[in-house]
């Protein structure tokens, strides 16, 4: 009897270590491979976990221990995991990073957008006069908010311009901390719905994930920021289509999109060691 609790006090112990280290991780999420292609090759790996078709690669990146992870393309592909993040590695903080369209045509391709709080577009109800975005008592809409610690961390190196990006069409991106970002799961290739976004429901970009990363992770109570990189203009520009667009500029606005996500993360991670 005596040696059976001393083998369960032992494993017991193991647990909690290894839970309480655990904490101490930072999960980073993308969508599709191009766009964790510069975390991968930047991130010393060392040791991947297999579960329900997602691969997590755990390691380091700018010192911080992370766990990196391709969601998969929709919002029920990216709330499933984030939700296995969370639930198998405990992240003290979530940042996710990719491409998007631009809805407000302020934002040219290449710019990168941090939004402060997302909807999901294509979620509410039909009535004789329409569609109409779900509400929530005392809100517009039903709002998913990132963590205002990240969001200073993104606004400092956004001011630095210490950060340099890859050109687009010979322009340097802008990095800006948008109000409202969006997500469904279509990709939105039309000039109508691209307004129909920005004058219903006030977004700067959409994309197919956040929302739903950012849901969760609000639901779990666990810090999250997202990042993308305008790689064309929902519903495209002059003669080009979206799709056209995205074709041309996704490997570039993607690489740009993880590179400010890497500063960023330093960036927090400062930050969080400096005297309150």
């Amino acid at each position: 009897m005596k040696k059976t609790y001393l083998a369960f006090a032992f494993i017991f112990c193991l647990f909690t270590t290894y839970a309480t280290a655990e904490n101490s991780v930072t999960g980073l999420m993308f969508a599709f491979p191009a766009e964790g292609e510069l975390l991968k090759h930047k991130m010393e790996i060392r040791d991947s976990l297999k579960i329900v078709s997602r691969t997590f690669y755990s390691g380091q990146l700018e010192g911080k221990n992370v766990v990196l992870v391709e969601s998969g393309v929709g919002l029920v592909a990216a709330a499933m995991t984030t939700q296995l993040l969370i639930d198998q590695f405990k992240p003290e903080q979530i940042l996710f990073t990719g491409i998007c369209g631009a809805v407000d045509t302020d934002y040219r391709i290449g710019d990168i957008a941090v939004p402060i709080k997302w909807i999901i577009h294509d979620y509410g109800y039909y009535d004789s006069s329409g569609f109409h975005l779900a509400q929530r008592e005392g809100q517009r809409f039903i709002y998913f908010i990132t963590d205002p610690n990240l969001l200073s961390a993104a606004g400092i190196v956004a001011k630095s311009k210490s950060l340099k990006l890859k050109l687009i069409d010979s322009r340097v991106p802008q990095i800006r901390i948008s109000k409202i970002g969006s997500s469904g799961n279509s990709f939105v290739d039309q000039k109508e719905k691209r307004e129909w976004l920005r004058n219903n429901a006030g977004a700067e970009i959409v994309d197919m994930e956040s929302a739903a990363v950012v849901q969760v992770a609000n639901a779990n109570n666990v810090p999250v920021l997202v990042i993308r990189s305008c790689s064309d203009l929902a519903g495209g520009s002059g003669s080009s289509t979206a799709e056209k667009e995205l074709e041309q500029f996704f490997k570039v606005a993607a690489d740009n999109s993880a590179a400010f996500l890497l500063e960023v993360l330093k960036k927090s991670n400062e930050l969080a060691r400096s005297p309150k």
